[in-house]
């Protein structure tokens, strides 16, 4: 992944290159670009965690994310690719013709990629932990210092490179562990596993309000991800981007079903292991050791994939979208290049400090998502069709500030159960406030 990095930074001439790539990628190289992106931590340590805890239902973490991409795909994807800028706040402000917006969506979106950032680098530090056991903080920084290395040294070239490996070794990874799985142990159904455990959509463990806050709070962040508009901008063409996200979203749904029936058989064998330790411990247990550096080397280009991305966008939208316009917007391309770079070693150090400091992976992302969906969603989606609706950026901004905060309030303070009313409120504010600030 380092080499990688490094050959990149040698064909970087330009910002389009460094931010999107120059807007070239073809179908095969984005949509492998978008599993590994969005195939993180998350997809696979939290969600085999997931299906250890609560049983079958729990694929729903992951179904609703590809459920919400096929919708991008079908309705968003070709409108993001010819909008024609570089990040999601300037699609925010081209829509709504408002900078102070585009500056608010920033500081929400910078805030909960930190968090992102940092749960994938305890991710890494977790796998790499299983195999030599005592050194959890040392793996963070050498797998987090891997990353922010070849991000800042090729930027979106590197980074789409590199995910295309890496999802290949993720699908590897998966494959083998449930191959062995059911050679070893048999199909899950012949597990001692609890009660109503393989029942699908819902079971005793998981209900219908779980689903719905799974859709709310993740499913959602692939309606309007900042990382997943990256990649459709780097696109040669609106129609490469449509097909690029159906097929990935059409992948997402096996690995989802997937890496949730490696959790059930870790139940079935060891089911008093920690939740998060589900695969790894299954790994270990099931496969030969000449095999296991392969399981390693997967878990460890799912993280990587999704923190580098994270990190880019974070860094990108620091430093085009909130730094820019105040210290440097008239500095030539050499110059806002060198200061991006600057700015993403910066964002990528802070959400290492922050790392070595928080525990839990799925706990941290819900954290970081629940504050993103809660502001972004509402005024990226609505605004596709502002002129329609009769929204202004008043609404925008009023809604991005009251969802994010009130789902940041909601999280801290321990009242999970009123969550579901953010959306609902968010669209209120929108048009409420659009239709007052446009009368007076």
């Amino acid at each position: 992944m380092l080499l990688i990095g490094f050959f990149s930074y040698r064909k970087v001439r330009s910002i389009s290159s460094f931010y999107v790539s120059g807007r070239g990628t073809s179908t095969l190289w984005l949509s492998g670009s978008l599993v590994a992106t969005t195939i993180g931590g998350s997809a696979t340590l939290g969600l085999a965690g997931i299906g250890f805890s609560r049983g079958l239902p729990g694929a729903w973490w992951l179904i609703s994310g590809s459920v919400c991409m096929m919708i991008l795909a079908a309705f968003w994807a070709k409108k993001v690719r010819d909008c024609g800028v570089y990040t999601l706040p300037e699609i925010l402000e081209k829509q709504y013709n408002s900078r102070v917006l585009k500056l608010v969506s920033s500081v929400v979106i910078i805030t909960a990629w930190t968090g992102i950032i940092s749960a994938q680098m305890i991710a890494a530090g977790k796998i790499l932990d299983i195999l030599w056991p005592g050194y959890f903080r040392f793996f963070v920084i050498l797998c987090g210092s891997v990353f922010i290395i070849y991000t800042v040294s090729g930027g979106q070239l590197s980074i789409i490179k590199t995910d295309f490996f890496q999802t290949v070794l993720i699908f590897t990874g998966i494959f083998l562990i449930l191959i062995m799985s059911y050679v070893k142990y048999g199909s899950p159904w012949s597990l001692d596993l609890p009660e109503t455990f393989l029942e699908f959509p819902v079971n005793s463990y998981f209900g219908y309000n779980d689903i719905l806050i799974f859709f709310l709070f993740v499913g959602t962040s692939f309606l309007a991800g900042p990382d997943i508009y990256s990649r459709i901008l780097s696109a040669k063409d609106s129609i490469t981007a449509k097909k690029a996200v159906f097929a990935a979203a059409a992948i997402l749904m096996v690995i989802a079903l997937s890496v949730t029936i490696i959790g059930i058989y870790a139940k079935g064998v060891n089911p008093g292991i920690a939740p998060e330790g589900a695969f790894l411990d299954l790994a270990m247990r099931t496969l030969p050791d000449s095999l296991k550096g392969i399981i390693f080397a997967a878990l460890l280009a799912a993280v990587m994939s999704s923190a580098d991305t994270c990190l880019l966008t974070s860094g990108i939208i620091l430093s085009a979208d909130v730094l820019k316009p105040l210290f440097y917007k008239d500095a030539d391309e050499k110059s806002e290049l060198r200061f991006t770079r600057i700015i993403i070693l910066v964002t990528g150090l802070v959400s290492l400090a922050l790392a070595l400091y928080i525990d839990g992976i799925i706990k941290s992302l819900l954290l970081a998502l629940t504050i993103y969906t809660s502001g972004i969603i509402i005024p990226v989606v609505f605004g596709f069709y502002r002129e329609r609706l009769s929204l202004n950026a008043a609404g925008a901004v009023s809604a991005c500030i009251a969802g994010g905060g009130a789902a940041l309030f909601m999280k801290l303070s321990g009242m999970d159960q009123f969550q579901v009313y953010i959306f609902p409120a968010a669209v209120i504010i929108l048009f409420a406030v659009s239709r007052i600030s446009a009368r007076f």
